[in-house]
């Protein structure tokens, strides 16, 4: 049986763009693009440890606006549930502390970068979230 992890990470957004997060070469998937995230811990509420990462990864201080969606995929021999989270408002510059590099561009764009592919259906539910229509107002 695979061990599984519980993984957030934020989809950051500064005037009409998006943070993508470029893996370090000693990491998993070295190279590919991310969304900034990290491990769930025990007793962590999915806000709570994003908060944490963030704060840990890019030096930013960060409130997770809206939940995005999750997926789960198999990478390393682990399952990974990775939730998404919309963060539309942060104090501070994102610096990356943990990742190769940073970059700021459109969802759109962000498909012309080598994504991690457990990234990708959360970017397209991202996508999809201004033109969705809240079930209270039907």
């Amino acid at each position: 049986m695979l061990k599984t992890l519980d993984v957030v990470c934020a989809i950051l957004e500064r005037d009409g763009k998006i943070l993508l997060a470029q893996r370090p070469t000693h990491a998993d998937q070295p190279g590919m693009w991310e969304f900034a995230g990290g491990k769930v811990e025990s007793g962590e509420t999915q806000p709570a440890a994003l908060i944490r990462e963030l704060r840990e990864e890019l030096g930013i201080e960060t409130q997770p606006t809206r939940y995005v969606a999750s997926h789960q995929r198999e990478v390393s021999q682990r399952l990974i549930h990775l939730h998404a989270w919309h963060v539309a408002h942060f104090v501070g510059t994102p610096v990356a502390h943990y990742h190769s590099q940073l970059v700021w561009c459109t969802p759109q764009e962000a498909f012309g970068y080598d994504l991690a592919p457990a990234d990708i259906p959360l970017l397209e539910a991202f996508i999809l979230l201004p033109a969705a229509t809240p079930a209270d107002s039907c």
